[in-house]
């Protein structure tokens, strides 16, 4: 039987320009960390900013590496502007 490892990631999304990023939910919601937009320079909260968020399941073959990369589960997403 393959191992498995789990990551909690939200995807969140520049209020400016729209790009999308994805960071690790411990930073980007329980920190509620600022971010600089890589494409246009802008600075916003990541909490607030969120779109979406899921636990990332990867499969590790007999030598521990990861072999396949799934979304185990969506996460709702609290309207964070509001919180």
């Amino acid at each position: 039987m393959n191992e498995v490892a789990w990551l909690d990631v939200t995807i969140m999304k520049c209020p400016n320009c729209g790009r999308y990023y994805a960071e690790a939910s411990w930073y980007a919601i329980d920190m509620a960390s600022d971010i600089e937009c890589g494409e246009c320079g802008y600075t916003f909260n990541s909490k607030r900013s969120a779109v979406d968020r899921v636990l990332i399941e990867f499969e590790l073959n007999h030598e521990e590496k990861a072999k396949n990369v799934r979304i185990n589960m969506h996460y709702p997403v609290k309207n964070s502007k509001e919180t």
